[in-house]
């Protein structure tokens, strides 16, 4: 394809779509990146296409995630301005897929819920399966594999030799569900199935469903240890390509299950170094998990213990509650303390969104709580946004009986200012 030369509307979309071909190659990331940038710089461009909405892809397969959410969030602005319901539905999906790969699970939670909501009440809800799928991958790492699993079985792919995109997510979210669910051999078939059907479309690429190192991490499980080097080599090589250390982390994960003793600790190792300097948290924690499980095995029980607490510590931030436990029921049984992990949403919160949900609640203006706690009033709104959001609440009124149920007091500031 040519690189078109202006900035039409037309010219815009072109280069999306041709960024998104780059991409999936699996050739490095700078060329399909500035592709991206350039497609959703045009002051010609027209919101409701599917430039923003491709760039945006390309731009989280790249860790560009600032760029990413900013072009979603145009969208965004735009399906609501314009009741552009379609379009909403499909951003916020999208949206909800990227919030997960960063470990931001109750801001993933809350898109992929309303898109479930707002297809499932138009005419073409049946046709548009990605809000379904998001939400599942969500549920998973929540530890509600059970929902998931519900979730998916009214997603048949009935749909798959039209959408072929959607069939390869919903072949890793059915089993990521298996997985959690218990049923590690169905789990295995649908990741292989999943690596074959990408073959077949010729996408290569590391980071756009990494069926790769779920496959060998399951190997692993099972004790089939060589048999994991295969899709751990596959891996690996579609990983040097892209080179970020998302992909370069994911693969040492996957080289280090499939490789025992020492050798296969260090490569765990260079996982986690990998991916903490990545985006991906809950991958972060995962990979802390699965160190210090391996550092127990080999007698090193301190070691082990301090990665286990980080991947309980990341796991609880991210929201990412089965992780979270595993690595803690891990950590106790190596002889170390955590308190336990609920699935209340109020442990999502951040203190400063405990607080000033405590002040709303109490009765106190948005003014009023900026000037208490020395901060601007965008900063407050900003807060409570995030905290409608974890909790799954539309408006302030609902606050106050939220927090009374779970224990929390309201707290007071002084009425300066309202809403």
């Amino acid at each position: 394809m040519t690189v078109p030369e202006g900035d039409t509307p037309a010219q815009c979309e072109k280069l999306a779509a041709m960024a998104v071909l780059t991409a999936l190659d699996g050739q490095p990331p700078e060329p399909a990146v500035q592709v991206a940038l350039r497609a959703t710089s045009s002051p010609q461009l027209r919101l409701k296409s599917w430039t923003l909405i491709n760039s945006a892809f390309v731009l989280g397969l790249a860790d560009r995630t600032e760029e990413a959410l900013h072009a979603l969030d145009r969208v965004l602005r735009h399906g609501r301005e314009n009741s552009a319901v379609w379009t909403y539905a499909l951003a916020l999906s999208t949206r909800s897929t990227l919030q997960h790969s960063l470990g931001a699970l109750p801001d993933a939670l809350a898109d992929a819920r309303t898109a479930v909501q707002i297809s499932g009440a138009e005419r073409w809800g049946d046709t548009m399966a990605l809000p379904r799928l998001a939400l599942a991958g969500v549920l998973v790492d929540r530890g509600e594999a059970a929902s998931a699993e519900r979730l998916l079985a009214g997603t048949e792919p009935v749909w798959c030799e039209q959408y072929v995109w959607t069939y390869h997510r919903y072949l890793m979210a059915y089993g990521r569900a298996r997985h959690a669910l218990g049923d590690a051999e169905g789990a295995l078939e649908l990741f292989r199935e999943c690596g074959r059907a990408l073959e077949e479309a010729e996408v290569r690429h590391p980071a756009y469903l990494p069926w790769w190192v779920e496959a060998a991490c399951v190997l692993a499980e099972l004790g089939r240890v060589e048999e994991a080097q295969e899709p751990a080599a596959h891996g690996t090589w579609l990983a040097r390509q892209w080179g970020t250390p998302r992909v370069l982390g994911l693969a040492a994960l996957a080289r280090g299950v499939a490789t025992p003793g020492e050798e296969g600790v260090e490569l765990l190792g260079e996982a986690v170094r990998e991916l903490s300097a990545s985006p991906a948290r809950v991958e972060h924690a995962r990979a802390e998990l699965v160190l210090g499980k391996a550092l127990l095995v080999n007698g090193d029980r301190r070691t082990a213990r301090e990665h286990l607490r980080t991947a309980a510590g990341l796991a609880q931030r991210c929201g990412a509650l089965a992780l979270g436990q595993d690595a803690r029921g891990a950590l106790v049984a190596a002889g170390g303390r955590m308190r336990k992990m609920t699935t209340s949403p109020l442990d999502l919160l951040t203190s400063m969104e405990r607080t000033v949900a405590s002040l709303a609640a109490g009765g106190a203006g948005n003014r009023s709580i900026a000037q208490s706690l020395y901060v601007s009033v965008r900063t407050v709104e900003m807060h409570l946004t995030s905290v409608y959001r974890k909790l799954g609440i539309a408006e302030r009124a609902q606050l106050a009986e939220v927090l009374r149920s779970s224990g929390i007091r309201e707290a007071r500031a002084p009425r300066s200012g309202q809403d």
